[in-house]
Order: C-alpha cells, then sequence, then structure tokens
C-alpha cells in the first residue's frame, strides 16, 4: 500500500516537480564519472566524395546547450562530409559522440566520430564523414549524442 501512495503522489504532482525530477536525473546520469561505453561499430574514415546532393552547402546551427556548454554550426560540405566549426563543449558526460540520423531521430542514428566527452572544446572545428554506401538521404541530422543512455544533448537537422 506504501509504494501505491507513493507512486500516486509523484505521478498526481501539479507543479511540474515529477518532471523536473525525471531531467534531473536524466542530467546526473549522463555526468556520471562511471568508464565511457564503447561504440559498436567502426568509425567512418576521411575520404573524398562528390558534392551532387542537394544538401551540399546547407549550414545549420546547433541547438544550444547550457547544461554542456554546446554551440556552433554544422555545414554540409560533400555527399559524405559534415563540419562543425565554432564549436563548444564543456566535455561532460559518460559516453558522447557525434551521431547521424535521420529527420531529428538519432535512437538508431550512427556514430561519425570517437567518443568525444572528457575533452573540452573551445570554437573549434571538427569534420566527420558519413559511412561508405550512405548518403544524405539517409544521415540529414547530426548529434551530439550520450550514446550510453540514448539522449541527444544538442542537434541540428538539414531535412
Amino acid at each position: 500500500m506504501l509504494r501505491r501512495n507513493s507512486i500516486n503522489r509523484i505521478c498526481s504532482m501539479k507543479d511540474g516537480s515529477f518532471i523536473l525530477t525525471i531531467l534531473v536525473f536524466i542530467l546526473i546520469s549522463c555526468n556520471s564519472d562511471d568508464a565511457p561505453v564503447s561504440l559498436p561499430i567502426e568509425i567512418p574514415q576521411a575520404r573524398d566524395c562528390a558534392s551532387t546532393h542537394p544538401l551540399v552547402g546547407e549550414s545549420r546551427r546547433l541547438r544550444v546547450s547550457t547544461s554542456y556548454g554546446i554551440r556552433g554550426r554544422a555545414t554540409v560540405i560533400s555527399d559524405c562530409e559534415i563540419q562543425l566549426t565554432n564549436f563548444f563543449y564543456n566535455g561532460s558526460g559518460p559516453a558522447v559522440s557525434l551521431y547521424g540520423g535521420t529527420n531529428g531521430n538519432f535512437d538508431k542514428g550512427i556514430p561519425l566520430s570517437e567518443p568525444i566527452q572528457g575533452r573540452r572544446f573551445e570554437d573549434e572545428t571538427l569534420r566527420v564523414f558519413l559511412p561508405e554506401g550512405t548518403s544524405l538521404d539517409e544521415i540529414n541530422s547530426i548529434s551530439i549524442w550520450c550514446f550510453q543512455f540514448n539522449i541527444d544533448f544538442s542537434s541540428a537537422s538539414f531535412e
């Protein structure tokens, strides 16, 4: 009975405390000092490719994240390359990588970089590449992604 009353009390909070509690839990989880989780696949390597896709030259600002000090601009450089410029990130989070996704969805996205947590970025330029055989029709969004907890810290979509 105590458990049911506790659950009912938590779920009936009308002032947003429940949602705030969940958000705090997520932020604490993604700032833990646990050992980083390894990436599941090989990271795409730098290469030359054509510049024929309609998204080439498109540029978007990353959504600002004050919690992680993230800001910058993502630009499609070629059919297989996205470049981040003026990139800032405070390095926190247990397992963070640049991820590619489709239409802003990164749950089934792919890592485009080695893990970047633990390293502070201040006004830097990063280049990432799509995997061989993958097009900008399949990967048209980029995220600074906590892959241990599947959380989008910041992203930009070219859709």
